[in-house]
């Protein structure tokens, strides 16, 4: 996978790491995958359902402990 940027959410709570994904993605190009980190324990529910809504494409969350790190391509 081509990570173009990371976004580092620790320590936000919904719904700003899902906000802070919306601004990022703005800036980056169609086909870019931006990779999320975040803490929340909410995340995994936000992202699908905003990538549901929004037509972004999920690739996948991964957990690692009690972290989570989404992966989502710029449509």
């Amino acid at each position: 996978m081509d990570i173009k940027k990371t976004l580092d959410c620790a320590g936000l709570f919904c719904p700003m790491p899902v906000i802070k994904t919306k601004f990022e993605l703005e800036e980056m190009r169609s086909g870019e995958i931006l990779e999320i980190i975040s803490d929340d324990p909410g995340f995994e529910k936000d992202l699908t359902v905003w990538c549901e809504m929004t037509g972004e494409k999920l690739i996948g969350i991964r957990k690692e402990g009690n972290i989570l790190k989404g992966y989502v391509q710029k449509k």
